[in-house]
């Protein structure tokens, strides 16, 4: 999706403040929040690219306006109406809850789990699956593509031509996991020098370092 949320390359946002001493959380409901999307998403309403995807609905004065938390907020509002864990009025009115609500699964949220989780970073990754398009060394070159919906190629990479350094493995396709349907494919390390992403004037020294899936690549050689 091209959204305000999408800054990389980006100008004229302003110089980025950074806090003193930060404190984890600035207030108590933004700890709250954080332990509601826990439970939320340990009970499989939803997965990750989908809750993204919420937050990237945001409009653009709402997403620039508000603190990192009520991103969350909306994005889990979003989607406990959106997947009928609770009705719009319920939400709202905060005094009742629906019935009915889907079993997503029947595990407990323990401490020592959501512990885990946090610590593994619970990965999704795939032990089968398709043999690997590319390999390390192959050039390749990111699509120009620009979805309406969610995706993990950033705007200033689309179209650039890059180095395979490294196959992770196969993983879900985020873009089309967003919207509950999992493709699992290739993901892979590439390299991009910062003056095919920046021209010339960035530094021929430097390099960035992006994990792209399969359907974000084209052989560089066969490049119209």
């Amino acid at each position: 999706m091209n959204g305000v949320h999408d800054c990389g390359g980006m100008e004229g946002l302003g110089r980025i403040s950074i806090e003193a001493h930060e404190p984890v959380f600035h207030a108590q409901w933004e700890r709250r929040v954080f332990g509601l999307l826990w439970a939320a998403g340990f009970n499989g309403f939803w997965n990750l690219d989908e809750f993204r995807y919420a937050i990237e609905r945001m409009s653009a004065e709402e997403y620039l306006g508000t603190p990192y938390y009520e991103h969350w907020l909306h994005g889990l509002e979003t989607l406990l109406i959106e997947k009928g864990v609770v009705s719009r009025d319920a939400l709202l009115t905060a005094r009742h809850r629906e019935q009915n609500i889907p079993a997503a699964s029947n595990a407990p949220m323990t401490l020592q789990a959501v512990t885990a989780l946090i610590v593994s970073g619970g990965s999704a990754k795939k032990q089968i699956g398709a043999a690997p398009r590319f390999h390390a060394g192959d050039r390749v070159r990111s699509k120009n593509n620009h979805p309406h919906g969610h995706t993990r190629l950033p705007r200033y990479a689309r179209s650039k031509a890059g180095v395979i350094e490294r196959d992770h493995g196969i993983f879900p396709f985020n873009d089309s996991n967003a919207h509950g349907k999992e493709n699992p494919q290739h993901v892979y390390l590439v390299r991009f020098a910062a003056r095919e992403l920046w021209g010339e004037t960035a530094s021929d020294k430097d390099s960035l370092f992006l994990d792209l899936w399969e359907e974000h690549l084209t052989p560089a050689a066969r490049d119209a």
